[in-house]
C-alpha cells in the first residue's frame, strides 16, 4: 500500500529519493505541503493529492512518468457525460466557478486561508526561496497581487475561472520545473547550430556592454532613489527629455495631475495628453516639434 508523503519520516523520504531518482528537496517540499494540509483536517475539509513519484531506474524516464502523472492529476474535474449540466454553456467543468475555488477538488481557497492561514505563503521553492504566494499570486511585471488562474490543459489552453489549492499548486510548480529540465536536456542534445540553421535561426554575439542600459544619474541624486521608487509603485508618470544629439537624459519631469487622483484616470492617458499638448504648442509657435518625452516608471532619475 502506498503511503502519502506527509505521513513519512525523514528516513522514508531518503529511501524514496534513492529509489525514485527524485531530489530529496522536492520530496520534502511535497511532504511539507501535505503535512500542512493534514494539520488543518480537524478544522475544515482539505483535499489530498495522491501523487506518487515514479520508481523507474532511468531518471529521464522517471521524470517523464512524473510529468505524465502530474498532467493527469492537474486536469480540471469535468461533470459526468450523462449530467445535463455538462451540456449547458460553461457547464463542462464541475468546479469552474470563481478564482478562489480549486478547479480540481472544489476546495474553497479563501475559506482555507481565513481559517488555517495562508498555506500558499508557507510553501517555498528549494532553489530561490520564494513562496507559492510570491510566485503565482503576484503580477510578474507590476508585482501587484492577482489571482492565479488555472488553464484547461494545465499548461496550455483556455483560462479557467478556478485556481489550484495549495497542494495542487505545488504539484503544478514541480511540473513546470520538470518540464524546464526536459527542455534544457533537449536543447543540449538537439540544440546545435546546424539544427537551428535548419529552422532559420542564427546566433549573433553581442557584447553585454552594448545592450546594458546606461545610467547617467549624477551621484548627487542617488539619495533620491527611494523617492523615485515610491513614484514607480504609485504609478506616477516620470518623463525623460532626451538630448537629440547625444541621446542622453537632459531633464526628468515628474507629473502630478489632480485628474489622476480625483478621477482615477489612467496615467498613460495623462501622459499622452500632455505630450500631444506640447507638440501642438510647438507647431503653433512655428517650432519644429521635438521628439516626444519618453515616459517610464522605472524609478530612475
Amino acid at each position: 500500500m502506498k503511503k502519502m508523503l506527509g505521513t513519512q519520516n525523514q528516513n522514508d523520504l531518503l529511501r524514496l529519493a534513492a529509489q525514485t531518482n527524485m531530489p530529496l528537496a522536492q520530496l520534502q517540499q511535497q511532504a511539507a505541503v501535505q503535512g500542512a494540509m493534514q494539520q488543518q483536517a480537524g478544522v475544515i475539509e482539505v483535499p489530498q493529492v495522491n501523487f506518487y513519484p515514479s520508481r523507474h531506474s532511468n531518471p529521464v524516464k522517471a521524470r517523464r512518468q512524473d510529468i505524465k502523472q502530474a498532467y493527469r492529476l492537474l486536469k480540471p474535474t469535468k461533470r459526468p457525460l450523462l449530467s445535463p449540466r455538462r451540456w449547458w454553456f460553461g457547464g463542462k467543468y464541475r468546479y469552474n466557478t470563481n478564482t478562489m475555488r480549486c478547479c480540481i477538488d472544489g476546495c474553497d481557497a479563501e475559506n482555507l486561508i481565513r481559517l488555517a492561514g495562508n498555506i500558499y505563503d508557507q510553501i517555498s521553492d528549494d532553489e530561490d526561496g520564494k513562496s507559492l504566494w510570491d510566485l503565482y499570486f503576484h503580477n510578474p511585471v507590476t508585482n501587484e497581487p492577482q489571482a492565479f488562474i488555472a488553464k484547461e490543459n494545465v499548461t496550455s489552453g483556455r483560462n479557467m475561472r478556478g485556481t489550484y489549492c495549495p497542494e495542487h499548486l505545488h504539484l503544478f510548480h514541480m511540473l513546470t520545473k520538470w518540464e524546464r529540465e526536459e527542455e534544457v536536456e533537449q536543447e543540449s542534445k538537439g540544440g546545435t547550430l546546424k539544427a537551428k540553421l535548419k529552422k532559420g535561426v542564427s546566433v549573433v554575439a553581442i557584447p553585454i556592454s552594448t545592450i546594458r542600459k546606461k545610467d547617467n544619474t549624477p551621484p548627487q541624486l542617488a539619495p533620491y532613489q527611494p523617492f523615485f521608487n515610491m513614484l514607480e509603485r504609485d504609478n506616477i508618470p516620470i518623463m525623460h527629455l532626451t538630448n537629440a544629439a547625444t541621446g542622453g537624459n537632459d531633464m526628468t519631469i515628474i507629473v502630478f495631475d489632480m485628474r489622476q487622483f480625483q478621477g482615477g484616470q489612467n496615467n498613460r492617458l495623462l501622459y499622452e495628453a500632455l505630450a500631444m499638448n506640447q507638440m501642438q504648442q510647438q507647431m503653433q509657435n512655428g517650432i519644429e516639434p521635438a521628439p516626444l518625452p519618453q515616459q517610464s516608471n522605472e524609478g530612475s532619475m
